[in-house]
């Protein structure tokens, strides 16, 4: 049997600060705590996975230093295999510092990002490994890498098929990035970085423009995190509609790439729109209960007690 979930992309090391208010322009905050973690986008994603007890294997690249040290030891504790994460001895290792407010029901946060070692175009790259799994996540932030791997499983190993996450698209030129999100066969984002890749007003316009783009390319579903609306599941046919769960939000950071990874997980074992999306709601919401990307991660079991038992979320726009 084939490996299920391989993923490139981004590891960083995520230093907290924790305000009192979010301070207005030309103003100030007061820190009431600092702490730090492991994270980035792909890291985050593969260690929701191995949390859920889905097989995941990450390849990615983190500085010869301390740092680097503790990403990797992070993912092997997650239930990651991390044995294609490797070093790099020019660039220190990826690194942000999050701003974070906990005001009750309006918590908010800024990133600021330094930076380092992340894959990019002629890597050495273990693609025998990579591409020996029913889904590959392709999250990197290097245009000419990611046209790279869009290429290789038609040509190397049909079967394996390609998911992708929006962060690092937006990034991109507007053509170059809605092209290459066609070229997935599965993606996940949120409804700003959909609008910002269609050039559309609001999301409406922006549904109707990526499932104008679907018809003849590769992309055959799109799910979408509304955030405390719920998620969307959009194909060139129909749109599928799951609302939100009733969670206490203390930090949003993370939950994107937890939704990502409940939503593999669900694709992993054949489930269908509504299904993925509900696993991808729990998990992005359960990730939102604690300070940091990691702290919140749930359990298969957490994860499916709060499907079985939780409270959702009605709002017009899902029902």
């Amino acid at each position: 049997m084939r490996n299920a979930v391989a993923a490139i992309g981004l590891c960083s090391w995520d230093r907290f600060l924790v305000l009192d208010r979010y301070p207005e322009s030309g103003g100030y905050a007061t820190v009431q705590h600092e702490f730090a973690q492991a994270g980035g986008t792909t890291s985050n994603t593969c260690a929701t996975l191995g949390r859920l007890g889905v097989e995941v294997t990450l390849a990615s690249v983190v500085g010869n230093d301390h740092h680097g040290d503790l990403l990797i030891e992070s993912l092997q504790q997650s239930g990651c295999n991390a044995t294609l994460v490797s070093r790099s001895q020019t660039e220190p290792t990826d690194s942000s510092v999050i701003l974070v407010t906990t005001t009750a029901g309006q918590p908010e946060r800024t990133i600021i990002w330094f930076k380092g070692a992340q894959p990019v175009h002629r890597d050495r790259l273990d693609l025998e490994s990579l591409l020996d799994h029913r889904w590959l996540l392709v999250d990197v932030n290097d245009d000419n890498l990611r046209e790279f791997l869009l290429t290789l499983p038609a040509h190397l190993s049909p079967r394996t098929q390609l998911a992708g996450a929006m962060t690092y698209l937006t990034d991109s030129d507007r053509q170059t990035g809605f092209g290459h999100l066609l070229e997935h066969d599965v993606m996940f984002g949120n409804q700003r970085e959909l609008i910002q890749l269609t050039g559309a007003d609001n999301l409406d316009s922006a549904i109707d423009s990526l499932r104008s783009g679907m018809v003849g390319n590769a992309c055959r579903v799109v799910y979408l995190t509304l955030g405390n609306q719920g998620a969307i599941a959009i194909r060139s046919d129909r749109v599928t509609k799951s609302p939100a769960f009733a969670v206490e939000v203390v930090d949003t950071t993370g939950a994107g790439d937890a939704f990502a990874g409940g939503c593999l997980w669900g694709l992993v074992e054949g489930l269908d729109d509504l299904d993925v999306l509900t696993r991808g709601n729990a998990t992005g919401a359960l990730c939102c209960t604690a300070l940091g990307a990691r702290a919140g991660l749930p359990t298969r079991q957490e994860t499916l007690d709060l499907i079985q038992q939780g409270t959702r979320l009605v709002d017009d726009t899902i029902s």
